[in-house]
This record gives structure tokens, sequence and C-alpha cells, in this order.
């Protein structure tokens, strides 16, 4: 654990409640706390201190036992049997010195008891010994969920790497030892037939490869968000560009749909490139043969808008829902022709929307398509 003084302790901007009936007490605590760095509020009963917790959560409580209505006592028990304030340090702060009324006290879930009149010295030093104790629990707490979802993350791309990459590779190496091999019985049409599906599980491959590499940087929280003005139609018309022999497969019109004139947006380029790809992509493999997919782009007030719509198979209730809860497990329904994929694509669209200070939304109904979009800050 990492030890402070209480200087670097007071810098941290930590914030004590001080819970008393008499004035006089609180004056004196205000002042000596704030001298230390401390952030204060204060309360002088309980019902009000349990109100002022509700609306600004302390890193710590000064609780004095004797006051009218609810005694300290009570007030420390209702914070400890609430899971949102159970954490917070409760010292004792009382005229009492009783030896069962200590143990009382910290029967009851404090973590110290001070008698008064108290030390100044001696009151700070407690205090910021509690306060140092609690940043380290946090702190650890805070640890062991970062691991806990790092580890998920290496699950859940051994996962996609063993299976979905696995399968591809499993059929460029076919189709490419059946060329191999067989050549002397493959007439030219054949041989394009073949030359084709190996393409697209190469480039299905390295799409999958593209977005696992993304989604795990940003996990982990080594990719960097650079802001700059960026041209969203330029965007979109190179992401359409980069999908135009999987939608000419499925013979689909794409029709992009301007609202006004100026479409810059503050953002990070590179990340918007793989939103406005992994956008395209999913309308494209959701879309049926022959069919029709629209781009909204619209300049607003203080941002842009897209919206990319396909009139495709749509979703149930059900899997929009998991879609809305936010689920970090991915989860892929296979496309219209069967398309394989990861969940991932949709995964890093909300969290690199989410990074650019945008919006994500959208709307869906079985058997009549989906439309998913986003909106940006513009650029001012």
């Amino acid at each position: 654990m990492h030890s402070f003084g209480e200087e670097e302790l007071g810098k941290k901007a930590f914030k004590v409640l001080i819970v008393d009936d008499v004035p006089e007490n609180i004056q004196i605590l205000v002042h000596l706390l704030n001298e230390k760095g401390l952030k204060v509020n204060y309360a002088d009963s309980g019902i009000k201190a349990l109100n002022a917790i509700k609306n600004n959560m302390p890193d710590l409580i000064l609780l004095d036992v004797s006051m009218p209505g609810m005694d300290g006592f009570e007030v420390c028990e209702k914070l400890k049997s609430d899971k949102l304030t159970s954490h917070i340090p409760v010292i004792f702060l009382t005229a009492r010195v009783d030896e069962q009324d200590v143990i009382d006290g910290l029967e009851r879930g404090a973590v110290d008891y001070v008698t008064k009149p108290f030390n100044s010295k001696e009151l700070t030093k407690r205090v910021f010994t509690h306060l140092e104790l609690k940043y380290n629990r946090d702190l650890i707490t805070h640890q062991n969920k970062e691991l806990t979802r790092l580890n998920e993350l290496k699950n859940q791309l051994f996962s996609v790497i063993s299976h979905d990459m696995k399968n591809l590779f499993n059929n460029i190496l076919f189709g490419t030892e059946s060329l191999v091999k067989e050549t002397e019985h493959f007439n030219k049409e054949d041989v394009a037939h073949m030359a084709g599906l190996i393409n697209d599980s190469a480039k299905r491959a390295y799409s999958l490869l593209q977005n696992l590499l993304d989604w795990s940087r940003s996990q982990m929280q080594n990719i960097q968000f650079k802001p700059v003005s960026v041209e969203l139609m330029i965007l979109l018309n190179q992401a359409l560009g980069l999908f135009k022999t999987a939608a000419d497969k499925k013979k689909l019109h794409i029709e992009i749909i301007p609202d006004g004139e100026d479409f810059q947006a503050l953002a990070d380029m590179e990340m918007i490139k793989a939103v406005l790809r992994n956008l395209i992509s999913n309308a494209i493999k959701y879309s049926q043969q022959k069919g029709k997919i629209d781009v909204y782009i619209t300049e607003k007030d203080s941002e842009i808008e897209v919206k990319v719509r396909d009139h495709g198979v749509g979703m149930t209730p059900e899997q929009a829902q998991k879609i809305r809860e936010g689920s970090n497990t991915s989860h892929s329904t296979p496309g219209t022709q069967n398309e394989k994929g990861s969940g991932l694509g949709l995964l890093l669209i909300k969290d690199f929307i989410k990074k650019n200070k945008g919006k994500f939304f959208f709307t869906s109904q079985k058997g009549e398509g989906s439309t998913f979009g986003f909106s940006l800050p513009k650029n001012t």
C-alpha cells in the first residue's frame, strides 16, 4: 500500500462530513480541517446527515454520539446497513469516555473513537490515517475490478481467435490447397469462383483482425484520443468504397441522403473510420439480396448525426435489449447469406463513440430492418 503525508492527502481533495448538534464544535472542526486542504460539509442532526450523504458522498464522517432525535450510534448503524454507504469510515467524536461506549461505537462499525475535548494534532492524524486506509482500499478494489475486466477481455479475444479466425483461415487453406492439388480438374470459371471465396475469407479475416487490434487496444487504454476536424462525408464515401464488392455481390442499392452543407465534426479520425466501417459492414451483412441501404447525414446546431438504415432482417426485442444493456459479451447473428461475425464491431462502435463524446443509438424491428447511428460534436 502507498503511504501519504498529510500534505499529499490534502491535495487529493477528500471530503469530510461533520455531524454535531453544537455549532461551536462544527466551526472549530471546519476551520481545522479546511486548513489541512480537506473539503468539509456539516450537518447538525442525524437525519440531516443521512440526507446530505445521499447528495454528496463523503470520504469520512466525524460523528457526534449524543444528539437529539437520532443519536450517533443509530446513524452509524444505518450507514453500515446500506451498501452505498457501508464503506465510509466513521470516527465517533464525543464527550463520552465510558469504556462500554467505546466498545458500543466500534461494534456498530466505527473505525475510531476520539473523545472531547480533543487534541487538534491527534484528531487530524487519525483523520488522515483513516483517509489513507480508505484510499488504499478503494485503489485495491479498483485494481481488482480492472484485473477481472482484463481477464474477461483475454478470454473473449482467445474465443474469437480460436473460433472465428480459425474458421476463416481454414477456408483460405482449403481453397488454396484445392487450387494447388486439383488444378487440372478446374476450368477457368471454377478457378475464378474458388479465388473469389479465398479473397472473401481473407478480407473478412483482415477486417476481424483489425477490429480485434482496435478493440483490445481501446479496452487496455493503449489507444490515444486525437480529436481533429473530420469531414464525415469524405470518410463515409471511403467506407462505402471499401465494401463496394460486398454490396455488389448482394446487388444492394446504397444511397447517401445529406441534410445540410457542413459535416465537419471534432473527432478522432481513425476511430470514426472504424465506426463507419463497421456500421456499413453490418448493414450489408443483414440486408436481403437486391435490398436497399439508406445513409442519412444531418447537420445540426452543435452536432453532426449519421444514421445507417438497412431494410433487412432486423432484431427481436430480446436481441435489442441485450445491446441496450451494454453487455461486453461478444455475440453475432449470421447474416442473410450466413455471413459470420464476432460481434466485436458493435462493441467497438459504442466504445469509440463514447470516447469521442458522442451518442450512440439504434432502432430495430424484426423483419423490417435496423437503423444504427451516432452523433458527434460539430467542429465550431
